[in-house]
């Protein structure tokens, strides 16, 4: 997209003998539409399809032409530009050589004047043929790797024609040249830019053609900046000024473009040399080590079972040791730690050798849940760890001295009536108590705290302890395995309690264990 002010300034002289300059186009908007395709590194083929959005007169030559033979030469609005179609050949050197020589042969089709025959200052006159030519020389000298200095000259084929019957305008064939200064700088991402560039009208012989008249050798400098991303994006914006104003040659003139470049490809190659190009080589810079292992990819596998173990000191290199805390050193995974016959995954004593009867233990665990029998709540059912080898979440804890319950016994103020939240915990007691027959008796100790006398105490503990037994012989557990004891207060969990809270840990009801195991049967 390119903005020109007073690109077409035309003197003239008026009925008093003034000289007038009339802005035949003050304002000049054009977007342009380019595509280039490059060929075998030598040839470009380009195209620019141009729309002048805006071409405006200035007030004066509205004011001094309307009415006039020569209100025709007045702009006549927006609508398309002409269309160039060319191709760039390069003959010698490339980027990378000092210097590069190449020829370009653009073919200028009038499509301005296809699309609107009244039309000014869009494109070429109105004039058959609709066809030009531009061929140019290019040079670009490159003094090193950062700055390019780029000539060009060429001879440009117009449709004659002249403005007004003095003929002061005559527009033909046209020399043209150019010269710049391009420099690459923030790692290549940013080009400046400043450049030169003009031309005059040829092939007449009138005093209105030559480089000196002013009309017919339009000279402009710019100056620019583009951004190059990675991805191939471009983007850039320059400004430039006329220095020798004429047709074409504005006061000043502005221009922003955004573009996208194809990256260059980059060749293929196999870095690491093992036969496997970069882009299938998941490991470019490092060989594959071929052993047998995942040599698709590319990589070398130094442990390729991925255990932490080097292959060179593993002994089983494509099995991972399972670090089960057995023979962890030697890379090889132990499926059956102990050597009893029971591989790890069903043993629940992987690490003790046992009967294949007791599941691998070498302590019984009849329904195989990873929980010896001696501390399981279900011996003959199934459970889980977390639930102390049943199914359900339990209240009770087996140890080797006691039942250890997990909430308290709670029973009415200053009474031995046991209350009805209590039953839950109480059940799951008489089921412990009845799935091990080998605990031959438990004592049932009650405990309160401090206050009151010790003889009110020592006899509610003891009343609170019966009810629990009598409660538990009516689940079903025999009365002859159990005993109950009170204490009183004579056995504080917290000494000296104060608080609420230190007097409630006081007040409980505890199962101990006060015989040996016996067999099972």
């Amino acid at each position: 997209m390119e903005y020109a002010d007073d690109p077409l300034v035309f003197r003239t002289t008026d009925s008093g003998g003034n000289r007038v300059n009339l802005q035949l186009v003050k304002q000049q908007l054009t977007g342009h539409l380019m595509w280039n395709l490059g060929l075998w590194d030598h040839l470009v083929i380009f195209m620019d399809i141009p729309y002048q959005f805006i071409v405006k007169s200035g007030g004066e030559a509205s004011d001094v032409l309307t009415g006039t033979p020569f209100e025709s030469l007045l702009a006549s609005g927006s609508g398309m530009g002409d269309t160039y179609l060319g191709a760039r050949g390069n003959l010698y050197g490339t980027r990378d050589d000092v210097f590069e020589i190449a020829l370009q042969a653009t073919m200028t089709i009038s499509t301005a004047s296809v699309a609107d025959s009244e039309q000014n200052y869009r494109g070429q006159p109105d004039v058959s043929p609709y066809l030009g030519g531009w061929f140019e020389l290019l040079m670009t000298f490159n003094p090193g790797d950062l700055v390019r200095i780029p000539l060009n000259f060429g001879y440009k084929l117009n449709n004659t024609q002249s403005l007004s019957d003095q003929d002061l305008l005559a527009l033909a064939n046209e020399a043209t040249w150019g010269a710049g200064l391009q420099v690459l700088v923030a790692q290549d991402k940013v080009m400046l830019t400043a450049e030169g560039f003009g031309r005059t009208s040829l092939g007449r012989s009138d005093a209105t053609a030559g480089f000196a008249n002013r009309e017919n050798s339009p000279i402009e400098v710019l100056g620019g900046v583009k951004y190059f991303h990675p991805k191939g994006f471009v983007v850039g914006a320059a400004g430039s000024a006329g220095v020798h104003a004429g047709y074409g040659a504005p006061d000043w003139r502005a221009t922003g473009m955004i573009a996208y470049t194809m990256p260059e490809r980059a060749p293929v190659l196999d870095t690491d040399g093992d036969g496997l190009l970069d882009p299938d080589d998941a490991c470019p810079n490092e060989p594959e080590d071929f052993d047998g292992f995942q040599d698709e990819d590319g990589c070398p596998d130094l442990d390729n079972d991925g255990d932490g173990i080097l292959d060179v000191d593993d002994e089983c290199p494509n099995e991972p040791e399972d670090f089960d805390g057995f023979e962890d050193e030697d890379g090889c995974p132990d499926p059956d730690n102990d050597g009893d016959g029971i591989l790890d995954v069903d043993d629940a004593c992987p690490n003790e050798p046992g009967p294949a009867v007791t599941n691998g233990c070498p302590e019984p665990d009849r329904d195989g849940d990873s929980v010896p029998d001696r501390t399981d709540n279900c011996p003959d059912e199934p459970g889980t760890v977390a639930n102390q080898g049943c199914q359900e979440p339990q209240l009770v804890l087996i140890t080797t001295e006691q039942l250890k319950i997990l909430e308290k016994v709670y029973f009415r103020l200053n009474s031995a009536q046991i209350l009805p939240r209590a039953f839950p915990l109480l059940d799951n007691i008489a089921a412990v108590i009845r799935a091990h027959p080998e605990i031959g008796q438990i004592r049932i100790e009650g405990h309160t705290d401090r206050t009151g006398t010790l003889g009110y105490n020592m006899k509610l503990s003891k009343r609170r302890a019966g009810s629990v037994v009598e409660y538990l012989v009516g689940k079903g557990v025999s009365k002859d395995r159990l005993v109950a004891e009170g204490f009183g207060p004579t056995r504080p969990v917290v000494p000296d309690a104060k608080t609420k809270a230190e007097l409630a840990k006081n007040r409980r009801v505890e199962f101990h264990i006060v015989e040996p195991e016996k067999d099972s049967p």
